[in-house]
């Protein structure tokens, strides 16, 4: 009998051992269970969070493309402006230069006068000075209206 109290109390410790062994897995796998529901549900949120986050990406993005745009427009424009602006400044520096060539002409006429005292030199000085700025006027207008084609064709 001896031999039948072992095996049964091997077969007691056995079920024994087999019953903690099945009340600890269940309770891992229940914990296991709720932090996977849990986690479901942190996934599902986050998910929600990206599309809402997403949307405004793309509205911002859309109104980042537009400012570059906008932005790209004006600084043509200005380069426009710019270039105007540098014609406008040779147009002002030849009509400064043809204006000082008048001048000179002018003062030189004067003095040759003012020695010889003749009225048909005079008349002649006045002659000379009328053809040097009617063609100083001339070079100006050319080189504004050359200006601003090349301006409009850029």
């Amino acid at each position: 009998m001896n031999e039948q109290l072992i095996y049964g109390g091997s077969a007691l410790i056995a079920a024994i051992s087999f019953s903690v062994l099945c009340v600890f897995i269940v309770r891992t796998l229940t914990s296991a269970r709720r932090t996977l529901e849990r986690l479901r549900t942190a996934i599902g949120e986050a998910n929600d969070k990206v599309e809402s986050i997403r949307g405004k990406v793309e509205e911002l993005t859309a109104n980042v493309n537009e400012i570059s745009l906008n932005v790209k427009d004006k600084l043509h424009a200005a380069d426009a402006l710019f270039e105007a602006a540098r014609d406008a400044g040779a147009t002002i520096q030849e009509t400064a230069h043809t204006a000082k060539e008048i001048t000179g002409q002018l003062s030189r006429a004067v003095k040759e006068q003012v020695q010889e005292d003749s009225w048909t030199k005079w008349i002649q000085a006045g002659i000379r000075l009328a053809g040097v700025v009617r063609s100083g006027f001339k070079s100006s207008q050319r080189e504004a209206s050359s200006g601003r084609m090349s301006s409009s064709e850029t």
